[in-house]
């Protein structure tokens, strides 16, 4: 099945509400009776680079099943919060504004400060109400959620390896049925790169669980096309953050940068998923002097034609995770990867529910939005 070409959401503030869910296609557990087959993850969740939001900008997320509003203060302050205003509802992303500090209720212009307390109001007093804040975080070049609502983050965005010190972040995405867990169990799912990418991988080191990270390295070969080698790409190193992000370390030092490949699920609603893949890139020896005279346009340059190219790798893979169904207990083979130690390691995320079920498996691939 082809799907349409996906377009890019450059709106920085939304006129309207955004579309349901339903809109651009079933969401497989979302529209069955009775819990989702796995619940919304905790964690921490990338919901789109940082240069989406300039000071001033306000833009309606869709996470976890609910709008939030995140906005940029005149002093260049990230702030999240629930979409809809504390006095009569007025969804903040429909016609809110930012005035200094002050987030701007469309509808009676209220004020909110940074903590979310009303600040004022254009007639009398203001009451003693507020915004729903959610923590947010401006790291690596991207912004990021703490999932549940109302939770302080059980922990922090670690730092990246360190590939020097001019980096750039693009991104791209795309919107489909899925949830973070399945997508990024993809990355350990070696039994598959063969028949669906003509690749093969090999495990250099087990995964170490550090709470909430997880790591391990992989050699990976690809095939030339037509002459049907095998060529070794090197090791990579992956680094799990938690069910909201998954990064690998390539090394192209001998080219003069190098790169960090992202993995960044957004929980949308249930069962259904933002796909977004990213690169960060550094320029290294000689080739980082001449950035320095370029003023950091080498690494942007390089990161906005990195990043359709590890989109690409995981094309043939969207489909797949659209429609297929989430089994509880898989019959792994012994060459299957290490999925039996991820889904272990990714209980831990999951506090106070019930085990997981199947997904009923069904569902159609829509456009949903596009690159960013």
């Amino acid at each position: 099945m082809r799907t349409k070409p996906h377009k890019v959401d450059s709106c920085r503030v939304h006129a309207q509400p955004r579309r349901s869910v339903r809109e651009h296609g079933p969401a497989r557990s979302g529209d069955t009776a009775g819990p989702p087959a796995l619940p919304c993850p905790t964690g921490w969740f990338c919901v789109g680079p940082a240069g989406d939001w300039r000071p001033g900008d306000v833009r309606t997320v869709p996470f976890a099943g609910e709008d939030v509003v995140v906005y940029r203060t005149r002093a260049g302050e990230l702030r999240a919060a629930g979409a809809y205003c504390p006095h009569l509802g007025a969804h903040l992303g429909v016609g809110g504004r930012v005035d200094g500090e002050l987030l701007v209720c469309p509808f009676h212009h209220f004020a909110f400060a940074p903590d979310g307390t009303c600040a004022r109001t254009p007639y009398g007093a203001p009451p003693r109400v507020g915004l729903t804040l959610l923590p947010v975080r401006e790291a690596h070049g991207l912004v990021w959620l703490w999932h549940p609502f109302g939770e302080q983050p059980r922990w922090e965005l670690p730092e990246l390896p360190d590939i020097g010190p001019r980096r750039a972040t693009a991104t791209k995405s795309i919107e489909l049925a899925g949830h973070p867990q399945e997508i990024l169990e993809n990355a350990l799912d070696y039994g598959h790169l063969l028949p669906m990418h003509d690749n093969r991988a090999e495990q250099t080191a087990p995964p170490q669980a550090d709470g909430p990270f997880l790591r391990l390295s992989v050699r990976l070969w690809r095939r030339i096309p037509l002459i049907g080698r095998f060529v070794g790409h090197g090791v990579l190193d992956l680094t799990y953050w938690g069910l909201g992000a998954l990064h690998s370390h390539v090394d192209f030092s001998r080219y003069g940068f190098h790169v960090i490949g992202w993995m960044l699920p957004q929980p949308v609603a249930p069962w259904r998923t933002r796909y977004r893949m990213a690169a960060t890139v550094a320029a290294t020896g000689p080739l980082a002097r001449v950035d320095r005279l370029l003023g950091g346009l080498l690494p942007r340059a390089l990161s906005r034609l990195m990043v359709p190219w590890f989109f690409h790798d995981t094309l043939a893979d969207h489909p797949i995770w659209h429609h297929k169904r989430y089994r509880p207990h898989p019959a792994l083979t012994q060459n299957d990867g290490p999925i039996g130690t991820y889904r272990h390691w990714a209980r831990q995320f999951y506090p106070d529910t019930a085990p997981a079920r199947e997904t009923p498996g069904r569902g159609s691939l829509r456009s949903g939005g596009g690159g960013e």
